[in-house]
């Protein structure tokens, strides 16, 4: 039927432009009578198309003629006098939820105007006191914003389905609380490509702009959205799982192996320099340090390339909100699989006990929410720690917690740590030894030149100032693809599942 309507066009055009004095108060009746019939329609079950039709002409034009002067005039007989919201009167809540939302779509600009003119019965007059603006820019705002509910309301309704994000940080802030619920992640995917209007997000959304004004501008506070004139777009970049698959592809599976292989050679060629450190747990199996030693010389070879190439960014960035560093966002996954590494840090400085810092390198599916939780609070753990290494909790509980999470262990009636212990001088030398291995290098800087290429090709321009950050923090992946490896040549035991792996955990004290 809304086909239909469309004959109905330039008649109603005509019957406008026959007793108004313009043809711009003749364009804007007529689509406010337009406006009106879709509105009928959608709700009421019309038998006769052309009554109707006229009928809410007649109607709509008294109207305006009545809010026009204080007498009303009435053109044609009381048969022609009745308001569409007449007919929907009896009709359930539910049925205008379309129109609602297509309202709540408009800029305040607009919603207002509409609200005030059409719920409020205001005259363009009154409207144009109240909000100090012209009766011209009021009779304006009206025809465009019945224009764009018009757009909406013909509009195949969409389809919103949960956005999945998996959010991290290369650098020192909490990226997750900025994208965190579905519409902070359904705004920055609607602006990623490119900068869009509020009015525009809202329509893509199907989000209010009543909700999106704070949202996006928590987003901004938190850098991850940047205002650009008066339209507002992702300021990270978002990487998809396809996207993923390719730059993980560009590694082929002989060159995994033929890493591993050189960097398992380089450790036992060189295992009695590291071993000679003397940190505690030098002494633990290859099963368990090849954890803590494949990692460390991953990247030592990004700082290498990082000192003598402009790909990678020599700093990160300071944030807003006192952090520092890039999002990291991956599309379509929630948690990070096997094929994933990283590295966190938990700092505590000297008050209130101990100094020092934990490192954690995860890989995949071995990052543990419940020990991540620990380690943030892991002070008493540290402060544990006494002549010898051994530890001496002072209660129970603290002696509970560290052994469920795999922290210690018991052995002779005492609990030591089940982590490598370095002193800063013993982790300076760890450190100094994995800068030394220059094995993979080559490897290395081809992987890295190629995945820089390739987020050339699908990051939006206004973004690639941030490739650099995603490069190096996208190729700490290698690391999980070699423990992979190790496990595949049973170098080292795959971790168990629904069991606290800390093997790839070490504490500087």
């Amino acid at each position: 039927m809304k086909q239909e309507i469309l004959r109905f066009v330039e008649p109603i055009y005509r019957f406008c432009l026959k007793r108004l004095s313009s043809h711009a108060d003749a364009e804007d009746l007529s689509q406010e009578i337009l406006l009106c019939v879709l509105l009928g329609i959608k709700h009421s079950d019309i038998s006769n198309l052309d009554g109707y039709v006229w009928k809410t002409a007649y109607n709509r034009y008294a109207k305006r003629i009545c809010t026009q002067k204080e007498d009303a005039i009435v053109l044609c007989g009381d048969e022609y006098l009745f308001d569409v919201s007449d007919e929907l009167d009896d009709h359930d809540k539910d049925e205008y939820q379309v129109v609602f939302r297509s309202l709540h779509t408009l800029s305040s600009m607009y919603r207002e105007i509409l609200v005030e003119y059409y719920v409020h019965n205001l005259s363009v007059r009154d409207i144009s006191v109240k909000y100090g603006i012209s009766t011209e820019v009021v009779k304006w705002r009206l025809h465009v914003g019945r224009e764009k509910v018009k757009e909406r309301l013909l509009a195949m309704d969409k389809t919103y389905e949960k956005i999945k994000m998996n959010v991290m940080c290369n650098g020192s802030f909490s990226p997750t609380q900025y994208l965190d619920m579905q519409i902070y992640k359904a705004i920055a995917k609607t602006c990623y490509e490119s900068p869009l209007t509020i009015e525009e997000i809202s329509l893509v959304t199907g989000i209010p702009i009543l909700y999106l004004e704070d949202a996006i501008e928590y987003m901004i506070w938190g850098d991850a959205i940047e205002k650009i004139g008066n339209k507002y777009a992702t300021n990270f970049i978002i990487t998809s799982i396809e996207q993923i698959e390719r730059m993980r592809n560009l590694l082929a599976d002989s060159v995994i192996v033929e890493m591993t292989d050189t960097l398992v050679n380089f450790i036992s060629d060189t295992e009695d320099a590291w071993r000679g450190i003397g940190f505690y747990g030098s002494d633990f199996y290859l099963t368990h340090l090849y954890y803590i030693l494949i990692p460390s010389l991953i990247y030592s070879v990004v700082k290498r390339f990082r000192e003598k190439s402009s790909i990678l960014p020599k700093q990160r960035p300071l944030r807003k909100d006192g952090g520092y560093g890039w999002f990291i966002v991956s599309e379509g996954i929630e948690r990070i699989d096997e094929n994933f590494s990283g590295c966190n840090e938990y700092h505590f400085d000297s008050k209130g006990g101990q100094s020092g810092r934990f490192i954690y390198y995860w890989n995949g599916d071995t990052f543990d929410d419940g020990l991540n939780r620990v380690l943030r609070k892991a002070r008493f753990f540290l402060n544990s720690i006494g002549l010898g290494n051994a530890c001496l909790f002072p209660d129970d509980i603290d002696a509970s917690r560290a052994l469920a999470n795999g922290l210690c262990h018991k052995g002779g009636g005492r609990f030591y740590p089940s982590i490598p212990v370095f002193t800063p001088d013993e982790y300076s030398k760890l450190e100094k030894w994995a800068l030394n291995c220059d094995v993979i290098d080559s490897i290395w800087e081809k992987w890295i030149e190629a995945l820089f290429q390739e987020y050339k090709n699908f990051t939006p321009k206004r973004l690639v100032g941030q490739i650099g950050g995603n490069v190096e923090s996208f190729s700490f992946n290698a690391t999980a693809l070699i423990i992979k490896e190790l496990v595949h040549l049973n170098l080292i035991l795959k971790p168990e599942k629904d069991k606290v792996f800390t093997k790839n955990l070490l504490l500087i004290r």
